[in-house]
């Protein structure tokens, strides 16, 4: 399952791994939500609400592509100062892409999410 992030200058693409929370998201696709930039990490709130589980991680590596359950946001984790999350983010799958390509996303940008 691969996913397409697009802002007005960018993209980067996404495979997901098979997991229930990542086939929910597939559900709800194709979306748009307003980027919120916190730290080196982007969030994207979606229409979405999956338990956490047992496979949750607090400290997300820059590329991993990770919902949120606390936040109803996708993660997206793409520096060294990433956020931590107390909560956990259950772990959706992995950029394709140079996680770096996100520095070019500010708050409040305009992002897509597609079925690629």
């Amino acid at each position: 399952m691969r996913i397409r992030i697009a802002w007005d200058h960018g993209e980067v693409f996404a495979r997901l791994d098979d997991t229930p929370g990542s086939r929910a998201m597939l559900a709800v696709l194709p979306l748009q939500s307003t980027a919120a930039s916190r730290g080196d990490e982007l969030v994207l709130s979606v229409p979405l609400r999956v338990r956490a589980g047992s496979k949750t991680r607090n400290n997300l590596e820059p590329g991993t592509v990770c919902y949120w359950p606390a936040g109803a946001s996708i993660a997206l984790p793409f520096g060294s100062s990433a956020v931590h999350h107390n909560s956990g983010c259950q772990v959706l799958g992995r950029l394709e892409d140079d996680p770096r390509l996100l520095r070019q996303v500010r708050s409040g940008h305009l992002l897509t999410v597609t079925l690629a």
